[in-house]
């Protein structure tokens, strides 16, 4: 071998790598030397107790209380029986891991308050000491048991010493919930009902299980889930029995918006929705919102199970069991085909599911239907059983007195290959460089030689010399060591020799290096560059390439002259660079596309369409559907200045940087105005009415779908951040009232800061029938005939009949009353011949108490007086009728009751003041048997009312001076 001879400077570079090599022995050394175990303190105190606690995974004993000294405790589980461990005390405390007392305790056995037994100084302490674990499953599902309530799946690894006997506080909120254990100690339930009272609804379900040390957390939140039953709406606290008011749209071609009942807990169907993957949801209720998500994406969950019985079942690591399962599908990972592996229904039991038409393997992925959503459960091969395991380690003879235990007590194989990770590339950089021929790559293969030198040799001396001669103690790490550094600096001369003699060439022939630097403009590439070099005066040679890291690297190119280079990283290039021995240093750069997303400032979405202008030169480009626009670097520019502009909103200019990390994401403020609508029907106002709002120009479309808006009390409806443009503003026939409403539109303009009113009108269709006609002017001729007497003043029976002329005229304003039946159930038709009906019984009414002979009489005294054409000043109102007739019966017959008491106290009262009463007792008496003689039903109800607007007429007949003067006449 040829002897290296070294320069001044090659002495001092070896020297300063030998420097090196000590300092690194001295570090190396200290951490294979082992350290002396501290000796345990003894203690000793004046009296007391002993507590026994649980933290950090151990059974923690302090017996500072104590007297006596001692240097030691035993720790024992009594029940249920576990094992025994003695601990050094320490500082008064000893610690037992809580594995180590629970060994050997069946899985059918309760650590909930286990009872903890320390020995210590002779005497005897018992505790109880909760060592369960339960950990809640993240991604399974959870869903409702009919008879058990909310199942919460737990974690089968995490969760340990609980049994159906046991309960567990699960924290709803700032409530603490007591949760049952079901399915072999895999699941908690808990009622929903407690549930429901323990949280807002409007914020998240938060659960945590706190044990100690030992916490777990899930939050139940709402979920679109695809179920046996359809698409529905998730959410813990839905309960049965319960109306919710429900508004949910997919892409707005499809909305649900009415009130809904869970028919099952925890669930709203939304089975006109079917095939939706995201959706627009609003549920609230009396106590609150509960949903208010405007992208709620379709729920699945993930499933980790082992492949069980040859592949022809799953056994889950999950608590699941309970959960029904409709069809389930094996993707294979070796074909493209789908094996449908469930002949009909199942159900999780034991946490196993038996698959019917098919078999799994590891490498496949079963996707599960069921109950509570769609899941993907990823598979694996059950572990390998403990015993076996230990079974086939006793038999390869593992000892830890012979090879295995010798490296484990030299300092263990980590250190062995830390120490020459550290020499190697320290000495190799020495010798390389020294050579002016140091490069990444020749370090990292120095590097993994020297550990392989050093290892063989540390192993070698430690087996032939330590093993032999001393038992494995501080000499064996010695010789190790020398093991360690004979083979890190015997491994850059090996390599440097043999491994690479046209390296060593290199100076001979006249080549050299050339530092490379990558970067995107701004700084060094990350990760991995390629580059391609060749002689500049060769053009058509074969260009030779290397790859160097972290944007920097020393290239060794093998002759003088200029030499041509050019970077490569992933798809994008730099342009050529010439170096030469003299200009040995060249910095290649390589441009990026930018990606520009363009989005609106206010709320973050997209914007498609917006124009984005190079000012460069002059081209343009335009965002596609989510907003984004890709620029490409011009004539090796590093950044360029752009225009974006947007009909709906504010240009702006923004410098786009070609880097690494030069996408960009601008926000726009939008040109918005406000949108102010009005519910009408015919004209007149109606509160709490859906309206729908769609914008009439494409870009609007795009940007919004349709906008769903509800009225408030006031028929008033209001949309801020609206952008510019038109819009249509429809109404819908009310919800089932088809039959009698038509809807309307209106078109406005938005415009910016501004507002735009429109008002939207429905028709109300429904008229008069001609029979119902005919009957009201059959009615007006009998209401005529009550004045219809010779020889008689009629002008009381005729005050009486104005009564029932404003029944009439309330039936035939009905058409225009059309707002009034917006919001309910009432039929106009019986609404109108309710009346009618009424009208007829009042008209017999007022004939029979008029005709009595003191009435008649009495209007025959009065027959010379003028006659007043007084008629009754109150009026049949159509939506009190409506009300009534929305209410109940019973309610309308105790306000007639009263009314009568009231009226006939008035008549006693005035009897003294006139000569006769009998015109207003008998139309009491009459109006008080029209009222209770009415029966049930609609027409019932009418004629009730039309009681009370009688009653209202004998007490407004007291008031009119025309009508005393003739009650006080003087018959005789």
């Amino acid at each position: 071998m040829t002897a290296l001879a070294f320069t001044t400077d090659g002495r001092s570079s070896a020297g300063r790598a030998l420097v090196a090599i000590v300092l690194t022995l001295v570090v190396a050394g200290t951490a294979v030397t082992p350290v002396a175990a501290a000796a345990a303190t003894a203690v000793q105190d004046d009296g007391g107790d002993v507590e026994i606690t649980r933290a950090d995974g151990n059974v923690e004993v302090n017996v500072s209380g104590l007297e006596g000294e001692f240097d030691n405790v035993t720790v024992g589980l009594v029940d249920p029986a576990g094992s025994n461990e003695t601990a050094a005390v320490s500082g008064g405390t000893a610690e037992v891991p809580i594995d180590n007392l629970t060994a050997g305790v069946g899985d059918d056995a309760s650590l909930v308050g286990a009872t903890v037994r320390v020995t210590a100084g002779g005497e005897t302490y018992e505790d109880a000491v909760d060592l369960h674990t339960v950990t809640l499953a993240a991604d399974a599902p959870v869903w409702f048991d009919d008879e058990s309530g909310l199942v919460l799946p737990l974690e089968r690894t995490g969760t340990e010493g609980i049994t159906e006997n046991d309960s567990v506080t699960v924290t709803a909120g700032d409530t603490d919930l007591e949760a049952a254990v079901r399915a072999g100690g895999t699941q908690l339930t808990i009622s929903q009902s407690a549930l429901v009272d323990a949280v807002d609804p409007s914020t998240a379900v938060d659960l945590e299980v706190s044990i100690a040390d030992h916490e777990s957390t899930r939050t139940l939140e709402p979920a679109l889930r695809d179920t046996d039953d359809g698409l529905v709406l998730w959410h813990p606290l839905f309960e049965t029995g319960t109306d919710y008011e429900v508004a949910v749209e997919d892409d707005g071609t499809k909305y649900i918006n009415n009130s809904a009942t869970p028919a099952d807990p925890g669930e709203i169907d939304l089975a006109p929705l079917t095939g939706a993957s995201e959706v627009d949801a609003t549920v609230s209720s009396a106590d609150g919102t509960l949903v208010d998500d405007p992208e709620l994406s379709l729920e699945s969950f993930d499933l980790t199970a082992t492949v069980a019985d040859d592949g022809s079942a799953v056994a889950f690591e999950q608590g699941v069991d309970g959960l029904t399962v409709t069809n389930a599908v094996v993707d294979a990972s070796t074909n493209d085909t789908t094996a449908y592996a469930l002949a009909g229904s199942g159900t999780i039991e034991d946490g196993r599911f038996a698959l019917e038409n098919a078999t799994v393997t590891e490498n496949d992925t079963l996707t599960l239907w069921t109950n509570a959503g769609v899941g993907t459960v990823e598979l694996s091969t059950a572990p390998a059983d403990p015993e076996e395991s230990n079974a086939a380690e006793e038999s390869d003879g593992g000892d830890e007195s012979g090879f295995l235990g010798s490296v484990l007590e030299v300092g263990s194989l980590g250190v062995l290959l830390l120490v020459p990770g550290l020499i190697g590339p320290a000495v190799g950089y020495g010798a390389f460089r020294f050579r002016e021929e140091w490069t990444r790559d020749r370090l990292k293969i120095t590097s993994v030689i020297a550990v392989g030198f050093s290892l063989a040799a540390a192993l070698g001396l430690v087996v032939t010399v330590g093993s032999g001669l001393w038992p494995l103690s501080l000499p064996d790490h010695a010789v190790a060591l020398v093991g360690v550094v004979l083979g890190t600096v015997s491994a850059p001369a090996t390599y440097y020799y043999v491994g690479f003699p046209a390296g060593r060439a290199t100076g001979s022939t006249g080549g050299y290096t050339i530092d490379v630097t990558v970067t995107d403009g701004d700084r060094p590439l990350d990760g991995r560059t390629k580059i391609g070099y060749r002689l500049a005066d060769s053009p058509d040679a074969d260009p030779k390439s290397t790859t160097i890291r972290g944007g920097t690297g020393r290239i060794s190119v093998p002759t003088r002259g200029c030499w041509t280079l050019a970077a490569k990283h992933g798809q994008h290039e730099s342009e050529a660079v010439e170096a030469t021995r003299r200009r040995s240093s060249v910095t290649l750069t390589v441009p990026f596309p930018a990606t520009v997303t363009v989005t609106d400032r206010e709320d973050g979405e997209p914007i498609p369409g917006a124009t984005v202008t190079r000012r460069d030169d002059g081209t343009t480009h335009t965002t596609d559907a989510n907003g984004t626009v890709t620029l490409e670097s011009d004539s090796g520019g590093s950044s360029t200045e752009v225009e974006i502009s947007h009909e709906k909103y504010d240009d702006r200019t923004e410098t786009v940087s070609f880097t690494q990390d030069g996408d960009r994401e601008v926000a726009l403020a939008p040109r918005t105005g406000r949108v102010r609508l009005r519910s009408r029907v015919d004209g007149a106002p109606v509160g709490s009415t859906p309206l729908r709002l769609s914008p009439r120009e494409q870009v609007l479309r795009e940007r919004y779908g349709t906008i769903t808006l509800r009225t408030g009390d006031d028929g008033v409806a209001t949309r801020d951040g609206l952008l510019v443009g038109q819009y249509r503003a429809e109404i819908s026939p009310p919800a089932g009232r088809d039959d009698i409403f038509d809807g309307g539109k209106s078109i406005l303009t938005v415009r910016e800061d501004r507002s735009a009113t429109a008002e939207v009108d429905a028709t109300f269709t429904w008229s008069l029938s001609a029979a119902q006609r005919e009957r009201i002017d059959q009615l007006r001729g009998r209401i005529r005939e009550l004045s219809d007497h010779a020889g008689r003043d009629t002008t009381i029976p005729r005050y009486y009949g104005s009564v029932v002329e404003s029944m009439l005229e309330a039936v035939e304003t009905l058409p225009e009353a059309g707002h009034h039946f917006a919001h309910g159930e009432t039929d106009p038709d019986a609404v109108a011949d309710s009346l009618l009906a009424a009208a007829a019984k009042s008209i017999d009414a007022i004939n029979d108490a008029m005709t009595t002979k003191r009435n008649v009489d009495l209007f025959a005294a009065c027959a010379d007086m003028p006659d007043p054409g007084l008629e009754w000043d109150g009026e049949c109102d159509p939506a009190a009728v409506i009300d009534r007739l929305e209410s109940d019966l019973m309610t309308q017959r105790n306000a007639l009751k009263d009314r009568y008491e009231d009226v006939t106290g008035r008549v006693e009262t005035e009897r003294g003041t006139v000569s006769e009463a009998a015109p207003a007792e008998e139309m009491v008496r009459h109006a008080w048997e029209l009222g209770s003689d009415a029966g049930r039903g609609e027409e019932a109800i009418a004629t009730i009312y039309a009681a009370l607007l009688l009653l209202e007429a004998v007490d407004g007949l007291f008031e009119r001076d025309a009508l005393r003067e003739r009650l006080s006449r003087t018959v005789f």
